[in-house]
């Protein structure tokens, strides 16, 4: 027997099919790396080795192959059903392509060894298939491009029984047939089988020899939508702009499919027969209008057997005349029950789509993010797995997901511009060189931007009714994407999460507000460190994170001998059924929460008040208090330091998003202070009338009214909204009258982003935790309580006279209300309670 012959490199790529040629060719060009190539096939190009004669792609060339070369030549298709429209690259073609690839380009480089024709068999090692001969490689990380595992109708083993007297086929033989059968009938109505069909009529076979068996219908897209290049930006931009628009306004399921349809973002073979399969395959106009000649379909499920005497379904036999051929067309190229699984997981990377429909680019991606970034958790945080689909409603989750990565790409500038650069990402050079000063180009980016984000919230509304994700309520918390954080899901809480150690209780969350100022806390989560408080659960916490609440707690279990069972606490929770906290410093009136987690943040942070303790404590009162004592405690402290500041020298004060409940604070302070400048508060249109009626403000204007302001007036802003356009507005409209800006608050956080314009050095940010520190030391902590507590509760009773308080039930009623909390839908007049209890 031979023996091993021992190998070393940087990377074992397991797989020459497409997705390692892609992964390979990036680490060529943008390293030094070495690699070792293994494949079972005799060449490169995987399942394209078997595939058969007529296939073509079926998205245009660009978008298929490696980053380092073209395919094709870039035409537009002058003759056929795709006439118009980009190359689709023949079998052939994909071969070649592949082909010269690796003996061009990785072999020649010096740092590529191919080994074909050999199995792979695991922890590095493989056996050459034709000699016997065994290697052993010692590799610094190995990739497995073969986890997809397409497969190849040649290779497809049917699920149904065959007679050996009929004449059956795999689609490959298709082109081998040379005398004309009776008729021909095509199983499977997917990719493979509209191949099938089309071939057949592109060789003058007539429509009414043809049996079309499908199983379930499918959805399919337009292929015009897909090309690449700036010529088609009506339709390829249009139709995102279109889908985003489909999306966000979609009420149901039906609802959102029937729009894209009418909206031409999506096509069906038969208008009468509602689709359930979404596999992404793109099609032509004229390519559709061929298949709909074909007359002789069956919808009667899944084939359970083929004789001589015809198809046998679950509900009965579809006879057939004899002398038919049978072909296979049945086979689903990426099988359906592929776990998603973290791409990069100690030394293996497992590539997996990170866009819809594009496992190559996504490779390629891979490879770049692997060798752009340092830690595991930064690489898997980027590389988000975008799920497969294959029931129609698959379209929701897959989406969310794509549009997910776009918006965690689009954050990074290295990333950004690698896109652009990319010649597999069509789009992005789309836009790159698209003409900035076209109107009609310029409107459709704006329709697709404005919808983007209202289309996420509604598709997370629309995923809920689809999920079947099953969380035990009685022990769960709501977690959400640090990173995109309307995207949120309940998460069961562990056992061992909450089993308690010395000095540890266990407290059960009665209730809690959900404000706008939660919004504030996710936006700011790392800069402010919110996303410390509460450590997020379950198998892949990785850029998850809970967002602080303000409520109320009851201890049900106690391993402290300074707070018993029974004692109820109001602070900082998370949006949780229970949550374990370890008692440090403990007084008769309040505690401080010690886990190691949330030492380092501020004292105010971790701070308990004990109610049973306080005098007069009412439970009747708890609702307010939740939503009302952290932004009006906020709003004492703004409104101390501008005191304390003299108000900047400003003779006026312009509150921004007057009708938050911050601002409204702020308003309520600055009756107190008898010197207070005039006041003006800004809002939008909607909760004008709101803003108005409370008689807080001197004046009130609408956002776009800020050609009203004076420019001549010394001025103080106080912002609440994070909408750096407006601010810029202010900045130059106010110029040298702009004496300072306190940033706050972050309720429209969808503006958020810094911009050009903001008189950074008349400009700071507030921090109410620092203040407290600062005045409790000068004045002592019990003077400065007292003097909080009695503002609190007048403004309080002053906001009663006009909030209404809607309750929601559970973690369940939190989910479905968190989207309109952070699209800012909730009016200004309503206050948001969940009761878990």
């Amino acid at each position: 027997m031979n023996h091993k012959i021992k190998l070393e490199t940087d990377y074992l790529i397991i797989g020459s099919g497409a997705v390692g040629m892609a992964f390979a060719d990036v680490l060529l060009h943008e390293s030094d790396a070495r690699m070792v190539i293994v494949d079972r096939y005799a060449k490169p190009g995987g399942h394209w080795n078997h595939a058969y004669p007529f296939v073509t792609l079926h998205q245009p060339s660009q978008y298929y192959g490696v980053s380092s070369r073209e395919l094709g030549a870039q035409r537009i298709d002058q003759i056929g059903w795709n006439k118009g429209l980009y190359e689709l690259a023949t079998v052939d073609e994909i071969r070649a392509y592949f082909e010269a690839i690796m003996r061009e380009d990785l072999l020649p480089s010096g740092r590529v060894e191919y080994y074909p024709l050999c199995e792979y068999a695991g922890d590095g090692i493989f056996r050459a298939m034709m000699s016997g001969q065994e290697y052993e490689v010692s590799a610094k990380k190995i990739v497995d491009c073969t986890y997809l595992r397409t497969q190849v109708p040649k290779l497809h083993t049917p699920n149904f029984e065959v007679s050996s007297e009929v004449r059956f086929m795999p689609v490959n033989d298709l082109v081998t047939i040379d005398e004309p059968p009776t008729g021909y009938v095509i199983i499977g109505g997917g990719k493979t089988g509209v191949d099938a069909i089309l071939w057949l009529l592109s060789q003058a076979v007539d429509p009414a020899l043809i049996t079309w068996v499908i199983s379930r219908d499918g959805w399919m897209l337009d292929r015009e939508n897909t090309q690449p290049t700036e010529a088609f930006f009506d339709k390829s931009m249009g139709a995102m702009a279109a889908q985003m628009e489909c999306a966000a306004q979609a009420t149901s399921v039906e609802d959102l499919f029937d729009r894209l349809e009418e909206a031409g973002v999506l096509v069906r073979l038969d208008p009468e027969v509602r689709p359930t399969m979404f596999h992404g395959a793109t099609i032509s106009q004229e390519e559709l209008s061929q298949l709909r000649r074909v007359k002789n379909v069956i919808r009667r499920g899944r084939v359970q057997e083929i004789t001589d005497r015809g198809l046998r379904f679950a509900d009965g036999w579809e006879e057939r005349p004899a002398g038919q051929v049978y072909v296979d067309c049945s086979a689903t190229a990426i099988r359906q029950d592929i776990e998603v699984i973290p791409i990069f997981d100690g030394d293996t990377i497992t590539p997996q789509t990170v866009r819809s429909y594009q496992p190559v680019f996504s490779a390629a991606f891979i490879a770049h993010v692997e060798l752009a970034r340092d830690t595991i958790a930064e690489k898997n945080q980027i590389c988000q797995v975008v799920p497969l689909p294959n029931h129609h409603t698959d379209w929701i989750p897959m989406t969310i997901a794509q549009m997910m990565n776009q918006f965690s790409w689009s954050q990074h500038k290295d990333i950004r511009n690698w896109l652009k650069n990319n010649r597999l990402d069509g789009f992005a050079n789309m836009l790159a060189n698209m003409d900035r000063e076209d109107e009609a180009k310029i409107a459709i980016l704006t329709r697709l931007r404005n919808n983007a984000l209202p289309a996420m919230m509604n598709l997370q509304k629309l995923a809920a009714k689809v999920t079947t994700k099953t969380i035990n309520m009685n022990q769960a918390q709501y977690q959400v994407k640090k990173d995109m954080f309307f995207k949120g899901e309940a998460v069961e809480l562990p056992n061992d999460s909450l089993t308690l150690g010395e000095g540890d209780v266990l407290v059960e969350i009665d209730r809690f507000a959900y404000t706008s100022n939660n919004i504030t806390y996710a936006v700011a989560g790392d800069f402010l460190r919110y996303w410390q408080f509460f450590p997020p659960v379950g198998e892949q916490a990785t850029g998850w994170g809970v967002i602080p609440v303000w409520g109320f707690a009851d201890v049900v279990e106690s391993r402290s001998a300074e707070l018993p069972v029974g004692e109820r606490l109001f602070g900082y929770f998370p949006p949780a059924t229970h949550l374990k906290m370890h008692i440090g410093k403990a007084t008769p009136a309040m505690i401080m929460e010690g886990s190691e987690h949330r030492r380092e943040l501020p004292k105010a942070y971790n701070m308990y008040r004990r109610v049973h303790a306080e005098p007069g404590y009412d439970k009747a009162a708890d609702d307010a208090r939740a939503m009302l004592y952290p932004l009006y405690l906020t709003a004492y402290c703004i409104g101390g330091t501008i005191a304390d500041a003299d108000y900047y020298g400003a003779e006026q004060i312009l509150i921004l998003s007057a009708s938050s409940k911050t601002s409204i604070g702020v308003g309520y302070m600055c009756q107190e202070l008898s010197d207070a400048p005039r006041r003006i508060g800004m809002t939008s249109s909607k909760n004008l009338k709101t803003v108005q009626a409370l008689n807080l403000y001197d004046e009130v204007l609408t956002y776009d009214q800020v050609d009203q302001i004076a420019v001549d007036v010394p001025t103080l802003i106080i912002d609440m909204s994070g909408n750096q356009g407006l601010l810029v507005q202010l900045h130059t409209r106010l110029g040298d009258q702009m004496k300072h800006t306190i940033n706050v608050g972050l309720t429209h956080w969808t503006d958020a982003r810094p911009q050009k314009g903001i008189i950074k050095e008349r400009s700071s940010q507030f921090f109410a935790p620092s203040y407290m520190v600062e005045k409790a030391r000068e004045i002592g902590q019990d003077v400065f309580n007292q003097k909080v507590d009695a503002f609190i509760q007048k403004a309080a009773a002053q906001t009663l006279k006009w909030l209404t308080v809607k309750e929601v039930k559970g973690i369940e009623g939190l989910a479905n209300i968190h989207a309109a909390v952070c699209e800012g839908k909730i009016p200004a007049d309503q206050g948001i309670m969940v009761a878990l209890k």
